[in-house]
């Protein structure tokens, strides 16, 4: 078992990573103490009090952190509003980090600086996974099950890929998941009009590509047009937000690791390898794709556009995550709130309708077939650090309710978030949801995709991940959309990544 560091040396080099990662201040010290709940591979029950609210004379008052935005951020105030409504011995409080998760961890790690101010539960992003355990501020969820084996059973109903996905050194850290995976969407009339099979989207880069190129011809000859008959707007295909997502389910798919140690799972990872063959064959996939005017690359931060390359029919395939099924879904309905997408509350979305848009959702595209290649999305974690007996207790027994049936049918339902425990996923409402609506339909599709991935083998776990997404989308950004050899700015992304990952290990390992 890796060797851990004590919780305060940890803790500061943590923080010392909202600079730059790659010139960290302040050595780690101080003694191995691989009994401390932050240390991997060894769990303890006496580490989650689950007992302790029985003893509690006050209602035990504990905050959820998250930073999702729309119906999902909906949902996760409804369940604190409906769990406190249900018992008298906790009130949970929600409070939004920001519209996205690096501001969240920012946020995580400054406060680090000052345990009173963590949460009791923080819903992190699967890339936080590693930064999460060696913060040494959470508890293993493994610890709970431990202490709590009747609760615990419904651990045996998990999706073995999801509790693999967010195991580390074989202990499981989050008590409860939000899951989600990238999907192809796509407009089944200029898949007509091109002569493919609506029915059938593509399933790999060759397809995509052949795709492609028929929905150009039509467009070409007119062929390709408005519901009204109009021509639609210029523009490639195939849109594609520059994100690190689908390289890593491609990698992940084709059993590619992005670091050594076993993707990250049997240690601290301190070598990159990024520039593997999946890697090569996507880059120069991608780069002839914008060359012949196929792909139209928007920046990272774009994400609106690349909907509305979409909805206004200029693209007619764009890959994006399951939880936006809700979101398109409220686009071709016209009823799309500022507060879905992450804009400010007084923005006027009264003008965005597109009723005529017919949308298909397909499995995520693979390097030989459809399906996702990893596990994606974002978890619940219990913070033990500087809380009270009570409130873990408490923090756990809020989870155990999140993970009823109920409660997870309608995370699905309103908050897109793929079903990974069985009885949810068997829940007749949920099934009647996916048969009766087309948000409903399109997440079943996403589900079939994320049943694809290999428990054995669920994706990387990076310490610096943030660093790594950040030099892979420069890269992607600075050869599609500035016109730079791809090979040469995936070069330097490699150097970057490597050097991140040389100063995590060297300051956070020890």
């Amino acid at each position: 078992m890796r060797s851990t560091n004590s919780t305060p040396a940890v803790r500061t080099v943590l923080v010392a990573l909202l600079g730059t990662i790659a010139v960290l201040a302040g050595a780690c010290g101080g003694d191995s103490d691989d009994d401390s709940p932050g240390s991997t591979g060894e769990v303890s029950a006496g580490d989650c009090p689950v007992d302790a609210l029985d003893d509690a004379s006050d209602r035990v008052e504990i905050t959820v952190w998250h930073a999702i935005v729309g119906l999902a951020a909906a949902t996760v105030e409804e369940f604190a509003e409906e769990y406190n409504a249900s018992q008298d011995k906790v009130k949970v409080t929600v409070e939004s980090q920001g519209a996205n998760y690096e501001e969240q961890q920012t946020k995580f790690l400054a406060a680090l600086r000052d345990p009173a101010t963590l949460p009791e539960i923080m819903l992190a992003e699967d890339t936080n996974t590693q930064t999460m355990v060696d913060s040494q501020a959470a508890i293993p969820a493994q610890s709970c099950i431990e202490a709590d084996p009747e609760a615990g059973k419904v651990y045996d109903t998990l999706m073995p890929a999801v509790a693999n996905g967010y195991s580390v050194e074989g202990v499981q850290w989050p008590a409860a998941f939000g899951v989600s995976t990238p999907v192809l969407y796509y407009n089944r009339a200029h898949f007509r009009a091109a002569g493919l099979d609506p029915d059938k989207p593509p399933t790999n880069l060759e397809e995509m590509r052949t795709a492609a190129q028929a929905i150009a011809d039509a467009k070409a000859a007119g062929k390709v047009t408005t519901a009204d008959g109009k021509p639609v707007p210029d523009g490639a295909p195939f849109v594609f937000r520059a994100d690190a997502w689908w390289l890593e389910n491609l990698a992940s798919s084709a059993g590619n690791e992005l670091v050594n140690e076993d993707n990250g799972r049997d240690g601290l990872a301190d070598e990159s390898k990024l520039l593997n063959p999946t890697t090569t064959e996507w880059t120069e996939w991608m780069q002839a794709m914008t060359k012949d005017g196929l792909q139209k690359t928007v920046a990272y931060s774009a994400t609106f556009d690349a909907y509305l390359s979409v909805a206004t029919q200029s693209s007619s395939m764009l890959i994006e995550t399951s939880t936006a099924s809700t979101t398109i879904d409220a686009l071709i309905a016209g009823t799309l709130k500022p507060e879905d997408i992450g804009v400010d509350t007084g923005t006027d979305l009264s003008g965005l309708a597109f009723p005529d848009l017919d949308v298909g959702v397909g499995q995520l595209p693979g390097p030989t077939e459809a399906g996702s290649g990893q596990i994606g999305g974002n978890a619940w974690y219990i913070i033990g650090e500087g809380r009270s007996p009570e409130q873990i207790a408490a923090a756990w027994d809020f989870l155990k309710w999140v993970n009823q049936t109920p409660q997870l049918v309608k995370w699905t339902a309103q908050g897109s978030y793929l079903p990974v425990f069985s009885n949810a996923e068997e829940d007749p409402e949920l099934q009647t949801y996916f048969t009766d609506t087309r948000p409903g339909g399109w997440l079943a599709t996403a589900l079939e995709s994320l049943k694809q991935v290999n428990p054995d083998f669920p994706g990387p776990v990076i310490g610096p991940f943030k660093e790594f997404r950040t030099a892979v989308r420069t890269a992607i950004e600075d050869a599609l959309i500035g016109d730079k050899p791809i090979d040469e700015t995936f070069a330097t992304a490699n150097t970057k990544f490597q050097e991140a990952l040389e100063a995590y290990k060297t300051e956070v390992g020890g």
